[in-house]
């Protein structure tokens, strides 16, 4: 039976959206095959319940520094190495690594110099060494431009949403958090201008008298938010900051309409989370998110507060129009599973280790 290791690496890191596809593919890749041990620098974080069992390998030489010494060591005793979290060792031919995008090119504005710098540098090794999945069929053209390569050659291996359907729900949170005395209207994301949160507070502002809350879970910086003081004086916008996954399914199966105003999604997981939970959807139409929400949310120019705030008011005003994108949205969340994607990425394992 090959040797196949999983660069666990991820399971040192907060959890964010990439993490939350790595535990979930990477678990169920290690169910599926029976053959796969994972590895990672050092005993994983309290951050996501999912047993994944991991060797941990060493502290000495933290992050992309153990990718590159101790990790390759390993990896160049085993069949293949599975990479689910953008980088792994430059120069291994014998391994798969899954780009979620190339988002640090297209908005710069995001990410430090040094990161892009190093990313760039990495990613255009990778993937004219290594076998290269991603997330979306619009990342696959992205990372084909960016590295001069054919996106065909690019395994698209969707996300999913169902893990929210096993968590939970704090129903308690709503209140907790001042929301239960009228409609809210919900954005969820990290703090990235990418994500275009002032966008929604601007379009909200300038509703005259809104009869709804806006509530945005996610991190806080003064580069996303124009004024962090003049967000938090607009009556009716509540920053939530980060909350647990007991509580975002209660606020997202709560809310009267969700909104995702961002202008670069690799695969855009929030939208979808939503609608899995009957959460009716308004979203931008950039990047991969028609891709993914199909006909089942109602789509805004994300560089127009006033298209962003005129889609908010129609969904809560309209209540056959919220019931209509329930419908569609709940069935659309159905066509992904996060089973059908490990089983994607097992078949990928076998092609490749074919190929070797």
């Amino acid at each position: 039976m090959s040797r196949i290791i999983l660069n666990a690496r991820f399971t040192n890191q907060a959890l964010t959206g990439v993490q939350r596809v790595c535990y979930e593919l990477g678990g169920r890749l290690m169910k599926l095959r029976g053959n796969v041990e994972a590895m990672a620098p050092a005993a994983p974080l309290p951050d996501y319940d999912i047993p994944i069992t991991v060797k941990p390998l060493s502290t000495k030489a933290p992050g992309h520094l153990w990718e590159q010494t101790i990790l390759r060591k390993a990896a160049g005793q085993a069949d293949l190495l599975v990479n689910l979290n953008n980088t792994g060792p430059l120069g291994l031919r014998r391994q798969i690594v899954m780009i979620h995008d190339v988002n640090y090119l297209l908005g710069p504005d995001g990410y430090s110099w040094a990161f892009r710098s190093g990313y760039r540098v990495a990613q255009s090794i990778l993937t004219k060494t290594a076998t290269i999945c991603t997330v979306s069929h619009w990342s696959a053209d992205e990372i084909a431009k960016a590295f001069s390569i054919d996106s065909a050659d690019i395994e698209v291996i969707h996300n999913a949403a169902d893990h929210l359907l096993d968590i939970a729900s704090d129903q308690g949170a709503v209140a907790r958090f001042g929301l239960s005395e009228r409609p809210y209207a919900l954005c969820v994301g990290s703090a990235n201008p990418n994500k275009n949160f002032s966008a929604v507070v601007e379009a909200y502002a300038g509703i005259e008298n809104p009869d709804f809350d806006l509530a945005i879970v996610g991190g806080s910086a003064s580069g996303v938010f124009r004024s962090e003081a003049t967000a938090a004086e607009i009556p009716g916008v509540r920053r939530l900051g980060r909350v647990s996954d007991e509580e975002l399914r209660a606020l997202m199966e709560n809310a009267a309409v969700f909104v995702m105003p961002s202008f670069l999604e690799g695969f855009g997981l929030p939208p979808l989370e939503a609608m899995a939970l009957g959460t009716p959807v308004v979203t931008s139409s950039a990047s991969a998110l028609p891709e993914v929400c199909g006909d089942a949310a109602l789509y805004f120019d994300p560089l127009q507060p006033g298209e962003i705030a005129k889609a908010m008011c129609k969904v809560i005003e309209d209540r056959a129009l919220a019931d209509q994108l329930t419908a569609l949205g709940l069935d659309r969340a159905r066509q992904f599973s996060w089973e059908a994607s490990a089983r994607k990425l097992s078949a990928l394992v076998d092609r490749t280790l074919g190929m070797a």
